[in-house]
């Protein structure tokens, strides 16, 4: 299971590998364990026993693009940046793709988390789970 690939990260930041850095794999597989871990405690963990959790049973597609923005945002610029230039344009793509993945997060989260609970490899509506605050906060 994957939810993004090296192809992936070529396709959005088509230069990425312009910086003698061979192999991203490292990077985006973090940033895959990072997204595991959120789903697990803000979602899953919530709804169900924390038991009978199966990451295989998650749509691999619906979460590519956080892992890549994870990916970029939180492991590969700053292993580009140089950290002692104000401006330096890879600080400033950290703090953009830091921002977009909250936001795809946000939106995934929103309008459903597509996990296969039975196990039949079909997801319909009834496996299509929203983040729904039932708590009102005062």
């Amino acid at each position: 299971m994957s939810f993004a690939t090296d192809n992936d990260l070529v396709t959005l930041v088509p230069d990425i590998y312009d910086h003698n850095v061979d192999y991203w794999g490292d990077e985006i597989a973090r940033a895959e364990e990072d997204i595991i871990r959120k789903i697990r405690t803000e979602w899953y963990n919530k709804r169900y026993s924390r038991y009978n959790w199966d990451q295989a049973e998650l749509v691999e597609s619906q979460w590519t693009q956080a892992t890549l923005y994870r990916a970029l945002g939180y492991y590969i610029l700053p292993r580009l940046t140089q950290w002692r230039t104000e401006g330096d344009s890879f600080q400033q793509q950290m703090e953009f793709y830091q921002a977009r993945f909250a936001d795809e997060m946000n939106d995934q989260f929103g309008i459903g988390i597509q996990y296969d609970y039975n196990g039949d490899s079909v997801i319909d509506e009834t496996e299509n789970y929203p983040n729904t605050q039932t708590r009102l906060w005062r």
